[in-house]
């Protein structure tokens, strides 16, 4: 498995479940754009729903418009600023 298949956090790995159920795809690499694997302003904001209901953190559709790398860092960035943790892998 090459090295841009790895999920290395669990943040990334908890998102990569959320994007797969959205988008309906089987596999989600932490480079991939949600745009660019299928994803669209209705599926992020169900996505940035999810997220907050399940994580605790806000994150708007534009910044679901990014990397799965990118949205794990930020949504990990907004629970250390709130006194969380990184959900369970």
């Amino acid at each position: 498995m090459s090295t841009d298949t790895v999920l290395r956090t669990s943040m990334e790995q908890k998102l990569a479940d959320y994007w797969r159920d959205s988008l309906g795809v089987e596999v989600v690499r932490p480079t991939d754009h949600f745009l660019e694997i299928g994803g669209n302003s209705l599926l992020a904001t169900m996505l940035a729903n999810r997220i907050e209901d399940e994580l605790g953190v806000q994150v708007s559709m534009v910044d679901l418009f990014n990397t799965l790398e990118h949205v794990a860092s930020l949504c990990e960035q907004l629970l250390q600023e709130q006194g969380g943790s990184a959900p369970a892998a």
